[in-house]
């Protein structure tokens, strides 16, 4: 087994975290904008125990003033960092970056072992598969609304990070 590698698309699993502290926990909009991931318990629940190989976040530009990259760089996650479009706001290098990186894994080994990913679009489905194709363990971490194609991939374990929701994520301070 070659061990685990996990990516991680930044953009989705914290907007749709958003969604789930509005619907599940009812946070107000005063109390969503100040949500934030908890990216060292993320790692311990994709981890359980298991030493990392890799580790991919991708995301889009963080304000000038977040700390959040030099954070991950402590925990030796390799972020990716794109910006959004200037015309629609949008960030399709994401996906298409992780896409590359979990190809780029299967290229690269050749012994499978596990590919987890969180992320819940369905455009994660044909990878997937192909790693699944080529014997590798794929493990799908994310919030109930993921794609269903995702969550009834077969061959994928699917785990629902709502369970985890108050361990994962944290409300940032109000600073005075």
């Amino acid at each position: 087994m070659n061990g685990l590698h996990l990516f991680i698309d930044n953009s989705n699993i914290f907007v749709e975290a958003q969604r789930v502290a509005r619907i599940k926990f009812y946070y107000d909009d005063e109390l969503v904008v100040r949500l934030r991931i908890s990216y060292g318990a993320l790692l311990d629940e994709v981890r359980q125990g298991r030493s990392l190989k890799e580790t991919v976040l991708v995301g889009s530009s963080p304000p000038d003033n977040d700390a959040l990259w030099g954070k991950l760089r402590e925990l030796h996650v390799e972020p990716r960092i794109f910006d959004r479009s200037l015309y629609t706001g949008k960030e399709k290098r994401v996906d298409a970056e992780v896409i590359n990186a979990v190809r780029d894994t299967m290229e690269d080994n050749s012994v499978p072992g596990v590919i987890a990913i969180v992320a819940g679009d369905q455009d994660y489905v044909s990878t997937l598969e192909r790693c699944i194709k080529r014997n590798w363990e794929v493990e799908i971490y994310f919030w109930e609304q993921a794609s269903t194609f995702l969550k009834n991939l077969q061959g994928a374990k699917f785990t629902n990070l709502d369970d985890c929701f108050e361990r994962i994520t944290f409300r940032e301070k109000i600073r005075e």
